[in-house]
């Protein structure tokens, strides 16, 4: 072993640095499941104004408490998957769209570009819906038009984010999110919901729209409700757009591999290797203990993320069943947000009036956070196939990252479409059905190239493949239901 217990790229084996102490440690504290919560909290804050607030909220007020099984299956597939591919780059320091161009069966790169097409597709959908529905929110308050704050809103973000100038703005939000969210959990107990419904609600069974539903909102009533369960899956804790992205902004943590002081090395003799050639990562003992103590930092980050974010879903849908269907309202249309302020209002009726500055700081927040997290969804896409794309980097592709998803938003935004229209494609083939897919390489990756000691654990590999199976078939089905091929 070499200095520091870091093996050189000459070495015939690959060895990690030295985890932290704090990661080899039996017994985990809330302290250092925290000091390695970051890009986890990222991918949170993009999905609470949209994957919570509006889609679980809709879902609670449309099925009432029989789904909320949705919530528990979509945060485990997920969380699993998300867990498995930032744990690969963790260990190698190869993310895993490097892998994919190189070992799955059929003409190189095949996966990656198809994934990086669906991500593309993907990204208008979503920044014009969030930035619809927030535009619709402040017309509905009567502020002006509706159309010019979307359109307002979405440029004012990607020109802060593309010059850094949100910081302060931004730990403003995280306060005042963290704030709104305390209260919608405690809403969820002032409701006094069905407690019986809501426990017969984590067990999957059959559900339809609430008889009120085709009555008083038929445009809803008329959607599959495969299509409408699907949609807010896709929504619940984002999708591939995000989640390829997740994984790339790890090497700003530098865990395990990715803080190898020759990474880049490193990455160079992997992707030399033959496609199912074994990765030399050293199989002593303590290089193995080493490395599945390093697997622990992307654990932590991923169920500190996923747990939150199955909190705050399934706070916002038993409101949504409570309050909202319990009086025939559903957020849809142009007026997504407007119910919700009723959530706060049952804690006390002075709350009403924080939730319009809460909720307009925390889509504001998903606005501008979209930039850059698909900017990085874009680069790990296409550089596993293009030696042009990594040689310019990250920052050298935004500019046109910014212009793909700044043009295309804004053609949306000129359809007039409301919040769901806009996000249904995306969220279906993105946020769902990508997830399934992209899952099924990581299974394949973790059984060819992987030694026996740095694979996948067997719960872990029971997760993922169950996961992928389910967000595969659900947006298959959910597709063909949207296409109207099957009612």
């Amino acid at each position: 072993m070499t200095t520091q217990g870091i093996g050189r790229t000459t070495d015939p084996v690959l060895r990690l640095p030295e985890p932290p102490a704090e990661l080899r440690r039996r017994r985990v504290n809330v302290a250092t499941v925290l000091k390695f919560f970051g890009p986890g909290a990222i991918v949170a804050s993009l999905t609470i104004g949209s994957g919570e607030s509006i889609l679980a909220s809709r879902e609670g007020a449309v099925f009432g408490y029989a789904v909320l099984w949705a919530v528990v299956v979509g945060t485990v597939a997920k969380g699993a998957l998300v867990y498995a591919s930032n744990r690969h780059i963790t260990l190698t320091g190869e993310h895993p769209m490097t892998r994919f161009a190189k070992v799955l069966p059929g003409p190189r790169g095949w996966f990656p570009v198809l994934l990086a097409l669906i991500c593309l597709m993907s990204f208008p959908g979503w920044a014009s819906g969030v930035a619809v529905a927030l535009g619709d929110y402040l017309q509905s308050l009567g502020a002006g038009n509706g159309t010019a704050y979307a359109v307002g809103v979405l440029l004012f973000g990607a020109v802060l984010s593309y010059l850094g100038g949100y910081t302060v703005l931004e730990k403003v939000q995280v306060a005042i999110a963290g704030l709104m969210v305390v209260l919608v959990l405690v809403a969820v107990f002032v409701a006094q919901p069905d407690w019986s419904g809501v426990l017969g609600g984590l067990v999957p069974g059959s559900f339809d729209y609430a008889p009120f539903v085709s009555g008083k909102y038929p445009d809803v009533a008329a959607t599959s409700v495969w299509v409408e369960l699907v949609v807010f899956m896709g929504g619940l804790g984002g999708g591939m757009y995000d989640y390829i992205g997740y994984t790339g902004m790890l090497r700003e943590k530098k865990w395990g591999m990715l803080g190898h002081r020759d990474v880049e090395a490193i990455g160079h003799r992997l992707s030399s290797m033959d496609a199912r050639d074994r990765i030399p990562l050293s199989t002593e003992p303590d290089d193995v203990a080493g490395a599945r103590a390093w697997s622990r930092a992307p654990l932590f980050d991923m169920m500190a993320a996923f747990l939150a974010l199955a909190v705050i879903a399934a706070a916002f849908m038993i409101n949504g069943a409570a309050i909202l269907g319990e009086r025939g309202q559903v957020p849809e249309g142009n007026d997504v947000l407007s119910y919700q302020s009723q959530f706060l209002a049952v804690v006390a009726p002075l709350f009403e009036y924080f939730y319009i500055v809460a909720i307009v700081m925390v889509l504001f927040g998903t606005v501008y956070a979209v930039w850059e997290a698909y900017s990085w969804t874009t680069y790990e896409s296409l550089s596993a196939v293009s030696e042009k794309v990594r040689s310019r980097g990250q920052r050298g592709i935004r500019p046109y990252v910014y212009a793909w998803t700044g043009i295309g938003s804004l053609l949306m935004i000129a359809t007039e479409a409301d919040f769901v229209a806009l996000i249904t494609p995306a969220s279906i083939v993105g946020g769902v059905f990508a997830c399934g897919i992209y899952g099924a390489g990581l299974l394949y990756v973790d059984r060819v190239n992987f030694p026996a000691p740095y694979r996948m654990s067997t719960l872990l590999r029971i997760l993922v493949a169950a996961g992928s199976v389910f967000l595969t078939v659900a947006g298959v089905v959910a597709m063909l239901a949207y296409a109207g091929v099957i009612a």
